[in-house]
């Protein structure tokens, strides 16, 4: 793919860089593992999906460490990793930061012990009592494939791994019940699953299985975060918000932008019970749409930029940061799914000028290509091909040259037929980069009827796609009407 201007890649603190508030107040973690004699440990701890190191320690000839600082850890599950990078996972909450703990180097979380931490002990009998009956069911799930053709073994095994199920869930309360305001118990409430409800309807009704996933869409929708304590901050440290939170917007929701907005505002509101949840969910989604790959979430990125950013409701976004986003903005903002696609007059390859509006058309391309461009050399025959197919049911490619070689246009487009719309900017003077945002090649934009941006960045196999709905739902129109 041929660039033709650096991509604009915004640089937000995002994850890694914000600063959480602090208080001064000593840690001290204390660390003993026998069998481990010399190297160094780390204390790391998460953040999403990634792992960072906080603190490192020398390890004495007995096997002891010592974590330790002036200031208060932020809180959240850490890692205390060994010279082999293999770790066990620690709780640092926000109340005790003083404690000590024992282990066996070939036996980390079975031999794991604590002194004066009752939620760490806690959490390493949850998390034992979670290994055994994860294995117990994939031993069981091994011996159903194994005997797939017993359905009656294969009953008796499902019915053993539904009693694990509720154990499992059974435990899950006990342990939130006897942590109470713990960042353990909002670490499991978190993981826990939501449960649906059986809704019932009518045998009667016309299509009750669509009455039924409506119901169950709506409530998944509406309780999804009812088990997460935005104000404990604790949760930013782990891998389970940004779990939940890409869960929930990748796999709960419908991926409509607009909706996608709308939720994101409710949740961005639930963060706001404390300031750094609310930068870190705000800047998670943020970010989350500023680079998603999929079409027209652009408008997403476009509405928490002009809703939270440019509107002053962000105190950590410099000065600087702050116009690359309203620049992006900018750029963004002519050309999101919906809109009319900004006009375009332009001299074709025998000088007769093409207005793009004026161009009568149930279904258009604008294609912007470089001959010279290596992709564009793939996809051009491809589009080309999709033209000669469906360009006698009123589909039109509106094919724009980005560059200023002529001759080079010229002798591709004899070569190989282009028999569409060829254009040009030979003057450089349509704005057709910022109005398209077009900052390589290839890139296509669908417009419908009244030219108004129906898909974008797509690959020919998706255009295709678009033809045979747009173009038969046209034809099935006119045949009604008549």
């Amino acid at each position: 793919m041929k660039s033709n201007i650096s991509k604009l890649v915004l640089i937000l603190f995002l994850l890694v860089g914000f600063q959480l508030t602090t208080t001064a107040q000593e840690y001290s973690i204390k660390v003993q593992i026998d069998g481990l004699t010399s190297g160094q440990l780390l204390l790391g701890y998460h953040l999403g999906d990634k792992k960072y190191v906080q603190d490192t320690s020398l390890i004495s000839a007995n096997g002891t460490a010592l974590f330790e600082g002036k200031e208060k850890l932020k809180s959240g599950i850490y890692l205390v990793i060994l010279p082999s990078m293999n770790y066990f996972e620690i709780l640092v909450g926000n109340q005790n930061q003083k404690f000590e703990l024992t282990t066996q180097q070939n036996d980390l979380l079975g031999s794991l012990n604590f002194v004066n931490s009752p939620e760490n002990t806690a959490f390493a009998n949850y998390q034992r009592y979670m290994v055994e009956k994860q294995t117990s069911i994939k031993a069981l799930q091994d011996k159903m494939k194994e005997n797939a053709d017993d359905t009656r073994l294969a009953k008796t095994i499902k019915d053993e791994i539904d009693t694990i199920d509720r154990e499992v869930k059974s435990n899950w309360d006990k342990v939130i019940n006897e942590n109470p305001n713990t960042l353990l118990a909002n670490i499991i409430k978190a993981m826990k699953p939501l449960e649906t409800p059986e809704f019932h309807v009518s045998p009667n009704h016309a299509n009750p299985d669509s009455v039924r996933w409506a119901k169950a869409y709506h409530f998944n929708r509406n309780h999804f975060f009812d088990g997460i304590a935005f104000s404990d901050e604790g949760l930013i440290r782990t891998p389970i918000l940004e779990g939940r939170l890409n869960m929930y917007f990748d796999k709960v929701l419908i991926p409509i932008p607009d909706t996608i907005s709308k939720e994101a505002d409710r949740v961005i509101e639930m963060s706001k019970v404390n300031d750094n949840m609310y930068q870190y969910v705000l800047s998670f989604l943020f970010n989350k749409y500023q680079t998603s790959n999929i079409m027209g979430m652009d408008a997403v990125f476009v509405h928490l930029a002009e809703k939270y950013y440019l509107s002053g409701q962000v105190s950590w976004v410099d000065t600087k940061v702050m116009g690359k986003i309203e620049e992006r903005v900018n750029a963004l903002k002519p050309n999101l799914i919906g809109a009319k696609a900004a006009n375009l007059i332009l001299p074709d390859n025998k000088g007769v000028t093409q207005n793009l509006h004026q161009i009568a058309a149930p279904v258009s391309v604008v294609y912007f290509w470089d001959p010279t461009c290596s992709h564009c050399k793939k996809v051009t025959p491809e589009l080309l091909k999709l033209y000669n197919d469906y360009k006698d049911k009123g589909f039109v490619v509106y094919a724009v040259y980005t560059q200023g070689d002529q001759p080079k246009w010229f002798e591709y487009i004899e070569q190989n037929k282009l028999n569409w719309i060829n254009v040009w900017d030979p003057k450089m003077n349509s704005n057709f980069r910022n109005n398209y945002d077009i900052y390589s090649t290839p890139v296509i934009y669908i417009l419908d009827k009244d030219k108004k941006i129906i898909a974008k960045r797509i690959d020919p196999e998706v255009v295709k796609e678009i033809l045979d709905r747009e173009l038969n739902t046209g034809k099935e129109d006119v045949e009604k009407k008549n």
